[in-house]
């Protein structure tokens, strides 16, 4: 009797730790919105620019018109990037194939622009060409759950897909190339498709059973660092 017992008290406290591990994982799925910073994006049209007009560009600084904005005379071959870009806005769904481990997609959009600015030698910058690139990024995902409580979590997720870049280029302020499309062409060097990843090493997500909010550290195509909101359902 007294075995029976102890038995039945085993069995019970065994139905008891799946019942609360259940219930802390019965959510299957999850969506979440996010926004982070420094992507592979940010100096992709700088670079372009840089590599590609940099040196070129101000050597043959006399093939842009500028209808009196700036003397072609009196131009130097110094030349500078001015870059800027928006923040990466993610959504992401995922859902729980097993207890530590869900699987999903992420989409992502950010927006690049570049200037491209010439001196005179009064020492003048003058804005010669601008160029400005969105960057749409779709990504299967997949997100190991190290730790899942009521209220916090601890993970870290792998996601890789493709960049699609499009894109736009002009000469600004009364500019103009000697031949058509010479300057901007090299400007829209992003355009087109490319490999795109996000490695985050560590995140974390606190609060209720269905809405937490989350940081994630780490690099790639969201950024190096993310933060948002996630509703678990």
């Amino acid at each position: 009797m007294k075995k029976i017992q102890i038995l039945s008290l085993v069995a019970l406290m065994f139905m008891t730790g799946n019942q609360v591990a259940m219930a802390q994982q019965e959510t299957k799925s999850e969506i979440s919105i996010s926004v982070g910073g420094e992507t592979p994006n940010n100096k992709g049209i700088g670079d372009g620019i840089g590599e590609a007009l940099g040196s070129a560009f101000g050597r043959a600084i006399g093939t842009i018109l500028t209808f009196g904005l700036v003397d072609p005379n009196s131009m130097t071959d110094n030349t500078k990037v001015e870059d800027s870009h928006t923040p990466t806005f993610s959504i992401q769904y995922m859902y729980r194939v097993s207890p530590k481990l869900k699987v999903g997609a992420v989409a992502t959009y950010q927006q690049t622009s570049s200037k491209l600015m010439v001196a005179d030698k009064q020492g003048g910058y003058h804005e010669a060409a601008k160029a400005t690139n969105n960057y749409f990024v779709v990504m299967p995902a997949a997100k190991a759950m190290w730790v899942e409580k009521k209220n916090i979590g601890l993970y870290s997720k792998l996601a890789v897909g493709i960049s699609i870049a499009s894109n736009k280029a002009e000469m600004t302020n009364g500019a103009k190339e000697s031949t058509p499309s010479e300057l901007t062409n090299r400007i829209k060097s992003d355009k087109g498709t490319r490999f795109a990843y996000q490695v985050s090493a560590i995140g974390l997500e606190v609060g209720s059973k269905n809405l937490r909010g989350f940081a994630e550290l780490g690099y790639g195509f969201q950024g190096i660092g993310q933060v948002g909101i996630c509703y678990k359902f």
